[in-house]
């Protein structure tokens, strides 16, 4: 079995079929979950297989659209490919979803959709496919199984085209290489068009769906396999949630064999009291810490309220609480305003009283050298008029 799918380890074969149709009228919701089946099964007789899907897939009949939604960490390859070609042969506008990981021959599925989208914290990872041996095998048949394995990322290589924009060294690049994206990450490597801000554990289309009449959750999609710091990505997005809402989840940590790991339980907090409940020892912390940041915050008003009006102070300190420092410009904004006021009444004042009309004299001020001159010529201008006075001096004609 050549298969391309991301390894677990202690990962029981799983026999369950793989995915579920919603048919919803003109359109149609394709949920594809957990491994895709090999067509032969070595472990169940009544395996479902990727015939069963294309079954279904006809009995739904013309839609003008089939939404696929995809939480999978891959499986056969042949049985991907044969999904993949059903899906690009049907006449319908096909378009994908990636939710929780996409991964290994799952992205050989998202290639059949015209449109692709992912959840701003979902993973997809591109790999090489590799082989699956039980039994005993001389070097011919393992030469034969290499050439097929080649083959196999051939085919790999050619539906990734389709839809990348990269050459095929590039593409054989990332598969070498085992390459992961988290979300706008896919986006940016031409794997899907856009960015969705559904959480991929808080999503409704998840909720939507039904294994065995049983609701399929995306709580802990996170598989074993998943590098760390791929999951430190997940869950820093996880943490952003949209702005207005007031639900996020507490995922507590346990301690198993000297490991912390991610308990597999959720608590979604909506209120204060589950916050509470969910961490007793910080909101008590966070709450003692308020109350001495308030105690400091009203003795330094305390220490500027000399000056201030008692109505002023108790806003200040109670109806509408500010800091000392906003206190202390309000009041000196206050006085300024007082201060022109005041100015301005006494120009009025001034205008009206008639004492704006009243000038002065302009002060020279003191020159000792210009008042001995001017007491000078004072002095000879009498003299002159008292000689022009004398009859002594008058001549004859």
């Amino acid at each position: 079995m050549v298969t391309n799918q991301t390894a677990a380890k202690n990962q029981s074969p799983k026999t369950n079929k793989f995915w579920n149709f919603l048919d919803k009228g003109d359109e149609a919701e394709l949920q594809l979950f957990g491994t895709i089946q090999s067509e032969d099964s070595w472990w169940d007789d009544d395996c479902v297989t990727y015939r069963n899907f294309i079954d279904e897939l006809n009995a739904l009949g013309d839609k003008k659209t089939i939404n696929v939604v995809i939480q999978s960490g891959g499986g056969d390859v042949f049985a991907a490919n044969a999904i993949y070609t059903a899906l690009v042969m049907n006449q319908a506008t096909v378009t994908g979803t990636v939710l929780g990981i996409c991964a290994s021959a799952a992205t050989i599925v998202l290639m059949a959709c015209e449109k692709r989208q992912i959840a701003k914290n979902a993973i997809l990872m591109a790999h090489n496919p590799s082989v699956t041996l039980w039994g005993s095998y001389q070097a011919d048949d393992l030469i034969k199984l290499a050439d097929v394995t080649n083959q196999v990322k051939k085919s790999i290589v050619t539906a990734y085209m389709e839809r990348l924009d990269k050459t095929e060294e590039e593409i054989n690049q990332l598969m070498d290489e085992e390459s992961w994206y988290v979300g706008q990450e896919a986006v940016d490597a031409g794997f899907c068009d856009s960015i969705i801000e559904a959480d991929c554990q808080n999503s409704i289309v998840s909720n939507q769906f039904i294994v065995d009449g049983t609701p399929y959750s995306f709580k802990n999609y996170m598989e074993k396999f998943v590098p760390e710091d791929v999951i430190k990505k997940v869950q820093n997005l996880s943490k952003t949630r949209k702005e207005g809402s007031r639900t996020f989840f507490h995922t507590a940590n346990t301690q198993q064999k000297g490991n912390t790991k991610m308990d597999e339980s959720m608590l979604e907090i909506t209120d204060a009291e589950g916050l509470k409940t969910a961490y007793p020892q910080l909101c008590a912390q966070i709450a003692e810490e308020a109350v001495s940041a308030e105690r400091a915050r009203l003795k330094e008003i305390d220490a500027i309220a000399k000056g201030i009006s008692d109505d002023v102070l108790a806003k200040a300190r109670y109806d509408d609480p500010v800091s000392a420092a906003e206190l202390a410009l309000a009041q000196m904004k206050a006085n300024q305003a007082a201060g022109q006021q005041f100015l301005a009444g006494m120009e009025h004042d001034a205008q009206n009283s008639g004492a704006a009309a009243v000038a002065a004299d302009p002060n020279a001020g003191y020159d000792p050298q210009g008042q001995a001159q001017a007491e000078s010529a004072q002095k000879v201008s009498g003299l002159a008029a008292k000689l022009k006075a004398d009859k002594r001096r008058e001549s004859k004609a």
